[in-house]
């Protein structure tokens, strides 16, 4: 199930609110700025994760931080 519904059309109504050239960090900024809720899910979900994980004491759990998980899928969008 996906964290951040309907990805896709947020992410590139983000990205059409940035200048031509923007950073991740103002990318990144300006995703938790229009859509706080679903930065809060993403925050949420990788604690979840974490706290699982030193439950179990394993090595690590496959979701990024949640800077990195929410460029992952805009360098993928980028791509397209």
């Amino acid at each position: 199930m996906a964290i951040i519904i309907k990805a896709e059309e947020k992410f590139l109504d983000v990205i059409s609110k940035l200048p031509e050239s923007y950073t991740d960090d103002e990318f990144v900024e300006k995703f938790k700025e229009l859509y706080a809720k679903d930065w809060d899910k993403v925050a949420r979900r990788y604690q979840d994760h974490e706290r699982q994980n030193q439950n179990k004491k394993k090595k690590s759990h496959p979701m990024p931080e949640p800077k990195k998980y929410v460029l992952n899928i805009s360098h993928k969008l980028r791509k397209k």
